[in-house]
């Protein structure tokens, strides 16, 4: 999904791309189903990107309660 941040808004100073986190998506059953990526330009969110490792893909974003966030340095 694009995503565009309106003006004005300060920029933030990292790399294009993904950001150095990612969400990992399971299912009720704790079996990883997927992944959020974040991906920044310019300075901004660009982008959101539902990865997933299922043989259809989802039709809808997946609950917060199912997302861990792990941020890496």
């Amino acid at each position: 999904m694009d995503l565009e941040v309106l003006e004005p808004f300060s920029r933030a100073e990292i790399s294009d791309g993904v950001i150095p986190a990612t969400g990992a998506v399971k299912d009720s059953s704790g079996e990883l189903i997927g992944e959020l990526l974040l991906w920044v330009s310019e300075g901004s969110l660009s982008a959101l990107e539902y990865s997933w490792y299922t043989d259809e893909a989802p039709v809808v974003l997946p609950d917060p309660h199912d997302v861990t966030v792990a941020v890496q340095r």
